[in-house]
């Protein structure tokens, strides 16, 4: 049960298990219904259009129309708002789905990504800039048909002819390889990885084929299988800062010196790192008997590297050169600032206004946060100057970087070379990987270039916004400029609704359970007194037990494993009202004459419908309820009715009743 006493959960009807159906027969279901929506949605823009339903929501009525169509063709009016408001918001938009496991940020996300790619598909032409034309090359290249893979096996036999372990590390370092230890590229300050990418998710059955493909077996699986699950078996932990001579004075069986070298990192680098690192692989190999032989070391060097480099490369050694691969694994990945700044220079009409839009809503959002934390019942004074001075620290990050379009930065970032189309894709790989591993390394060792944006990896194509606890800021991408998150010609109470719950979320990230142990400056100190963190762990405790009592079906969320993701939009909605309050200041201007939508119900609505979502039953429960791994987000249409039981403005702004499904008899807070 929530800690309202009431526990609401789907309907069993709306996670049906759907028998697999000729392919003809759901072509031309999807082609009806497709049809049957553009009719509905036509006939809506009609209606509203006239009169009766006339919509004055902005300065421009045609916008009024696209608004209010928007939100009409998503909704089911047919269901009590204050029964089961997620399902009067999406159930139209639920039905209208002719297949299962989409969402609304899944389906605008993939029209993005299709865009993206068109522009990365484009000819290469004299006039583009060097980086536009190396990540047209690497992305074209990688989908052509005549991908030489051959390089790959060539260096896993250079690999298996080595002689000395050193030998073997230093190569992968040539080749911008992480074996024994990889330093994350990704987050700034440097840190050191438990274990690396290329090896993560393995299991036996995978080892054993990927061993299969070596030049030699070795017998080093079963070494292989103990090294990597004794550092998955390391649970998280504060990190401390560490020299990279401390690595290499601890690890006595292969001298790493020249290994990091070449990656650009002296012994007196500092990085960040768990300390029971060294020890782990310190003591795996000393405790290993086998070892104590440098031939053995040797032979599992080889072996690891061999497996690290087809895990890299299996996709391609396969000839599985697909699309999602090509575009996600090396276009965004390798080239994100790049593609970000490509995207940017074609789609450039409503950036302007977007980004001054969002600018306003995130300053308007904070200073609301202030006058909230101001008005804390749960914090003591010392807590809430702590909390004002993270707010007042907080680096705010919106839409791409100012430098997006100078391609000296460009280059110093993703490549600094410039690829040519003869050669073979696994060449302008190797390039591109190596550069990027040892140009990171020196752009996060002496920032001068990304300044705030150090650390981001070109965040601006992303759809997801970000709280960085290290260096207190957060990240709201050009992503995130899209419905259902954001619209420029939606009014205010929707574009607050969505993309102003979002701001709120990731500040609201400040102050949860992981964020309380950082102060303003990103230190690793404790936020609260002894006293304060209480009074914030009473109520994260109130949100476990209300979260614990929602679910479907025979399914129940995990409170605690949510926690943080539940606290966030917890505090995301409620300041993101409060801001839209202050920002519109009439309610008249906005209400939808016949269907009587204020816009108090306007933010609601706009808030439910980007968690629109139509999963199978299986996928829910892999998604959102399996045991095998830890779940952090709660199912999309909790994460709706979650934070409006704790909502007094909802029931307000829908005349609801205190008794009514989506109230809650004790409300949990965040501040």
């Amino acid at each position: 049960m929530g800690s309202g006493g009431v526990q609401y959960k789907a309907e069993e009807s709306k996670f049906p298990n759907l028998k697999t159906s000729p392919c003809l027969f759901k072509n031309l279901l999807f082609g009806l219904m497709a049809a049957f929506s553009l009719c509905v949605v036509a006939v809506m823009t009609w209606i509203i259009s006239k009169s009766a339903y006339q919509v004055k929501t902005s300065d421009t009525p045609e916008n009024d129309v696209i608004s209010a169509a928007y939100l009409l063709s998503n909704m089911d009016l047919s269901v009590d708002p204050c029964e089961d408001f997620y399902q009067y918001a999406c159930g139209s938009w639920v039905r209208n789905q002719w297949k299962d496991d989409v969402s609304a940020i899944s389906l605008e996300g993939d029209q993005y990504d299709e865009k993206i790619q068109k522009y990365l598909k484009e000819d290469v032409l004299d006039t583009d800039l060097v980086s536009y034309k190396n990540v047209k090359l690497i992305y074209q290249k990688c989908l052509s048909d005549d991908t030489d893979v051959t390089d790959v096996t060539d260096w896993i036999d250079k690999v298996f002819e080595f002689s000395t372990a050193e030998e073997v590390m230093n190569f992968a370092a040539e080749l911008g390889v992480f074996v024994l230890y990889e330093v994350n590229v990704e987050l700034s300050p440097l840190r050191m990885d438990p274990i690396s990418w290329y090896t993560m998710g393995l299991n036996e059955e995978m080892i054993s084929t990927l061993i299969d493909g070596l030049p030699e077996d070795l017998g080093q699986k079963d070494n292989v299988l103990k090294f990597m699950n004794a550092r998955i078996s390391l649970e998280p932990q504060s990190l401390t800062e560490t020299t990279i001579n401390d690595f290499i004075e601890h690890t006595t069986f292969v001298n790493l010196t020249e290994h990091f070298k070449t990656f650009g990192l002296a012994p007196s680098d500092v990085i960040l790192a768990d300390p029971r690192l060294i020890q782990n692989t310190s003591t795996f190999f000393s405790n290993n008997d086998n070892f104590a032989d440098s031939g053995e070391v040797l032979k599992f060097l080889k072996t690891y590297m061999g497996i690290s480099l087809q895990r890299q490369f299996t996709r391609l050694a396969l000839g599985e050169r697909v699309v999602e691969m090509c575009y996600l694994s090396f276009a965004t990945t390798y080239f994100g600032f790049t593609v970000g700044s490509l995207m940017l220079d074609r789609e450039k009409a409503n950036y302007t206004e977007t980004l001054a839009t969002v600018q306003e809503m995130v300053s308007v959002i904070t200073e609301e946060y202030r006058q909230i934390v101001r008005q804390s019942e749960l914090l003591s004074q010392e807590g809430k100057n702590s909390a004002i001075s993270k707010l007042d620290n907080l680096e705010v990050l919106v839409g791409a970087a100012p430098w997006i379009k100078n391609d000296t930065h460009l280059r110093k970032l993703n490549f600094d070379g410039e690829l040519d189309e003869s050669m073979s894709f696994i060449t302008m790989y190797k390039l591109v990987n190596t550069f990027r591993q040892r140009g990171r390394i020196q752009d996060l060792l002496h920032p001068d270039v990304l300044g705030l944006w150090e650390g981001t990896m070109g965040p601006q194509i992303s759809l997801n916004a970000a709280y960085n606890q290290i260096k207190n800021s957060i990240t709201i991408p050009i992503g995130a400029f899209i419905p259902p998150y954001f619209d420029i010609k939606w009014p205010l109470p929707m574009k607050y609704g969505a993309l102003g719950s979002i701001i709120g979320h990731e500040i609201t990230h400040a102050f949860d359970q992981d964020g309380m142990l950082y102060d303003s400056r990103g230190s690793h100190n404790d936020l609260w007194s002894s006293e304060d963190s209480k009074s914030m762990k009473d109520e994260q405790n109130c949100l476990i037990k209300q979260y614990n009592g929602f679910g479907h079906q025979d399914l129940l969320i995990n409170g605690t494993q949510t926690l943080n993701e539940n606290f966030a939009d917890n505090g995301g909605l409620p300041v993101a009202y409060k801001a839209y309050k202050k920002a519109v200041k009439s309610q008249k201007a906005f209400k939808i004459h016949g269907l009587g939508l204020t816009p108090d119900m306007l933010f609601f609505l706009s808030y439910a419908q980007m968690r629109c979502y139509k999963y199978s039953y299986e996928e829910l429960a892999f998604s959102y309820y399996s045991t095998d791994y830890e779940i952090k987000y709660s199912p999309p249409d909790f994460r709706v009715v979650g934070p409006i039981k704790n909502s007094h403005h909802f029931l307000k702004a829908f005349s609801c009743s205190s008794n009514c499904k989506m109230a809650s008899s004790q409300r949990c807070k965040t501040l």
